[in-house]
């Protein structure tokens, strides 16, 4: 294969980048950022991600830098009480044959430029649509997508939620790692550590002032100690014809955004990033199926996760109590 430029230094840019590296094809990636992003809010890893990515060497630098969660539990709004419980840790690694890792964004990022050969990386080299390198130009940059612009003609839409996030201290004494996700009427929280940190994630249909303080009284200290927060508008886009035109294609948010209810958006882009430096022929036939149905989950778990109090609450709550590790086989296997 000629040599491949990659629009986008994000995670799933960079994750192709080190694939297409491991096949022996030279890359450029283009990133418009002068600077590489500091800081950084937290990122789950699954399994069907950390896979790939220990699969091209990574395991030890990501080891250095993650938290192991030995756990997902999902909580009632008003109470804390526990609906549901899926274990992580040890017993993911052995069923699936790679971590659930938690970390900074940043340090992901860092992990995978550092893995890089000098060079391939140019920050401050902002793509736009009419860019067209002699060989294959992967679109890699985001929702906002440039290189999806110059090829389909549609525009990112509002769902209607925000997330406001935040990096608070560790409690004095926090206990075994655990993904923790609050559920209530029309917004919910997510909580997990990263390290040195507790990462906070509140999302809601409007401000975050008040959002929450009729919830049970941990979640609302959170809340209150987040702010004032980051906040992010969610936003996606409608499915594309296709992910490929003659020499660009498509990878991640640029193909296939997706609300963030199943945690699945940067590991969709790291999985789609091997599946390209594969097979580039195969690539779309391979993973539209897949995809597909994991936006279709996002979407769903984004009605799911906030249902008002009532009897379609309690239905949901009984599949989150009677729900278990190998329900994610799909998802992680």
């Amino acid at each position: 294969m000629d040599a491949v430029s990659i629009a986008g230094g994000g995670v799933g840019g960079l994750t192709a980048a080190l694939a297409f590296a491991a096949g022996g094809v030279p890359c450029t990636v283009h990133e418009r950022r002068p600077a590489p992003a500091p800081g950084g809010f937290g990122i789950q890893l699954p399994p069907n991600a950390t896979r790939v990515l220990f699969g091209l060497g990574l395991g030890p630098a990501l080891e250095k830098v993650s938290v192991r969660p030995a756990a997902r539990e999902i909580r009632r709004w008003s109470d804390g009480a526990v609906l549901g419980r899926i274990p992580l840790g040890e017993a993911a690694e052995a069923r699936y044959g790679a971590p659930y890792l938690t970390l900074r964004r940043a340090d992901l990022l860092g992990v995978l430029s550092d893995a890089l050969a000098p060079g391939t990386v140019r920050l401050g080299s902002p793509v736009d649509g009419s860019f067209r390198p002699p060989g294959l130009l992967v679109g890699a940059d985001g929702l906002h997508s440039s290189v999806r612009g110059a090829l389909w003609a549609d525009e990112p839409h509002y769902i209607g939620y925000t997330a406001y996030r935040a990096l608070l201290p560790l409690p004095p004494d926090p206990g075994p790692p655990v993904v923790t996700v609050w559920l209530g009427s029309g917004r919910h929280v997510v909580a997990y550590p990263v390290p040195g940190a507790l990462n906070l994630v509140a999302v809601t249909a409007g401000p975050l002032e008040g959002a929450f303080e009729s919830w049970h009284a941990p979640v609302r200290d959170l809340v209150r100690a987040a702010a004032p927060a980051t906040q992010h508008a969610l936003f996606t886009r409608d499915a594309p014809p296709a992910w490929q035109r003659g020499r660009v294609v498509l990878l991640g948010d640029a193909a296939h955004p997706m609300p963030p209810f199943l945690a699945q958006g940067a590991a969709q882009a790291i999985e789609d990033a091997a599946a390209l430096a594969l097979d580039l022929d195969g690539y779309e036939a391979a993973r539209r199926p897949r995809v597909e149905r994991v936006v279709a989950a996002s979407v769903a778990g984004g009605r799911e996760y906030h249902l008002p109090d009532g009897p379609e609450q309690r239905r949901r709550d009984e599949r989150i109590a009677a729900s278990g590790l190998p329900d994610q086989d799909w998802l992680y296997a």
